[in-house]
């Protein structure tokens, strides 16, 4: 309910605020800036949509989904409270925020490593000196080897070394394992990415996408890895 102010001024109450505060629900076939503002969160979180073009296509429908099967929300691809309210958590048009930096020696180390690289180029069959600290180009399997290099472990270069290395090693994990295990690595046959734990990944993933961050949903991993030498949780 509204209330006066001794001036006679109206003043909103709070639930009226709140409520005003919340987009209005947007669906597969929606058009408009607040479709746009929602693609835009989206992108931010690391959910690709699409470009930022006000239509609700098949492609931002697939982002809501997988956005809400990270945060655990009703996969119906409806952008109502629940699903504006996790999305306005991660920060809005910010990129997430990420825990405190770590030791050497840590996975949240190689972790930080490796998104301190956002931005950087795809180039396939890049090499890097480990001693760099910020080279600018990458491909998908020396990120990792770099970032692993700057945490104080070693890891092998290419994805073709790297996971009958892991084998040998008994540090192989199931891949849903590996989606909810922060500084994990996923596989697929010639790529590699790092897991986030929560539904996304930091990886080279190509020329057109660069070092990002990215969703680990609906992928075609195949298989898992912690980095020996590396203290995870």
């Amino acid at each position: 309910m509204s209330t006066v102010s001794p001036a006679g001024s109206r003043r909103v109450s709070t639930s009226a605020t709140a409520a005003a505060a919340t987009p209005p629900t947007v669906k597969k076939g929606s058009k408009g800036p607040t479709v746009t503002t929602l693609q835009k969160k989206l992108a931010a979180a690391g959910f690709n949509p699409g470009p930022a073009d006000g239509i609700f296509g098949p492609k931002t429908h697939a982002a809501v989904l997988s956005f809400q099967k990270a945060k655990g929300l009703v996969q119906d691809g409806i952008v109502g409270p629940k699903t504006w309210g996790a999305l306005n958590k991660t920060g809005g048009s910010k990129p997430p925020s990420t825990p405190p930096s770590g030791t050497k020696g840590s996975a949240e180390t190689f972790v930080q490593k490796a998104l301190a690289q956002r931005g950087d180029r795809y180039v396939f069959g890049a090499e890097t000196k480990m001693s760099d600290k910020n080279p600018s180009k990458w491909d998908c399997s020396e990120l990792v080897e770099w970032a692993a290099h700057q945490a104080g472990v070693k890891v092998p270069d290419g994805t073709m070394n790297q996971l009958p290395y892991f084998k040998q090693k008994g540090t192989t994990i199931s891949v849903d394992e590996a989606l909810r295990t922060r500084g994990a690595l996923l596989y697929r046959p010639g790529h590699v990415a790092i897991s986030l734990g929560d539904g996304r990944t930091i990886e080279a993933r190509g020329s057109a996408y660069g070092v990002n961050i990215f969703s680990a949903h609906n992928r075609g991993w195949t298989a898992g890895a912690l980095i020996p030498g590396l203290k995870y949780g």
